[in-house]
């Protein structure tokens, strides 16, 4: 499995964004956060798992460029 198809849980999802496993799993159900899959199992809520991809794509999408005009000293 190559870095950027790896699957993540969400109790993993604090050491790469630094945000904790509860952001994630209130995000689900507000709409925010990264894409994630649920694998249903014998009907059941399922098992949350996130592609690394879907995760660093969304920290990109994230990203702020500095604001202008003010002199930092």
């Amino acid at each position: 499995m190559s870095k950027q198809s790896e699957l993540l849980t969400t109790k993993q999802l604090p050491e790469i964004t630094g945000l904790s496993a509860s952001y994630f799993e209130k995000g689900r159900g507000l709409g925010y956060g990264p894409r994630f899959i649920r694998v249903n199992s014998g009907g059941r809520s399922g098992k949350i798992l996130y592609r690394r991809v879907d995760v660093e794509n969304w920290l990109s999408d994230l990203t702020c460029e500095p604001q202008g005009g003010a002199d930092v000293q």
